[in-house]
């Protein structure tokens, strides 16, 4: 399932960088045509809306599978490996209700999305959702594997490079 987590992260980190070259280079344009050629592009602000969405929410998506988030540990530090393993199950149990919510949530949003459009573009509201109901698809994988791997001892979720055993 680590394989699956992987390629599945890559490929969104790969939307993400995708979508960042586009944004620069369209910024680079935009900014061109503005300031050399007083024209200017009426629905660049709203793609550059959608694009840094579509960035954000597809590149946590590694960082999620990677482990690379933000994580307070000073408490969970002071527990005999039982206590953390214990912690951990828990908290990433938490995160799965959490992911498990807001999956549900962002696919309703999704959905209702496609009923609205965007003023200029008169593209879906949906298109700005869509990316939120993915990364939380991926954050309910990747609990649901963490949950499995922390309870069996393969993996630390508290200091990923020391307890990373699959």
């Amino acid at each position: 399932m680590k394989k699956l987590l992987n390629g599945i992260a890559n490929v969104y980190l790969f939307i993400a960088l995708v979508g960042m070259a586009i944004l620069v280079v369209m910024m680079f344009y935009e900014i061109i045509m503005r300031y050399f050629f007083s024209s200017s592009m009426v629905w660049s602000h709203e793609f550059f809306s959608f694009l840094i969405v579509w960035i954000t929410f597809m590149g946590f998506g590694k960082l999620i599978v990677d482990r690379e988030d933000i994580m307070i540990t000073f408490l969970v530090d002071k527990f005999n490996p039982l206590g953390k393993r214990i912690m951990g199950v828990f908290n990433t149990l938490l995160l799965l209700g959490t992911a498990i919510v807001m999956f549900y949530y962002s696919i309703q949003l999704t959905m209702s999305g496609f009923a609205r459009t965007t003023l200029i573009m008169k593209a879906p509201m949906a298109w700005y959702y869509i990316p939120l109901a993915l990364l939380m698809a991926l954050v309910v994988l990747t609990s649901i594997y963490h949950v499995i791997a922390v309870a069996k001892g393969h993996v630390d979720i508290y200091h990923p490079e020391e307890g990373d055993h699959s």
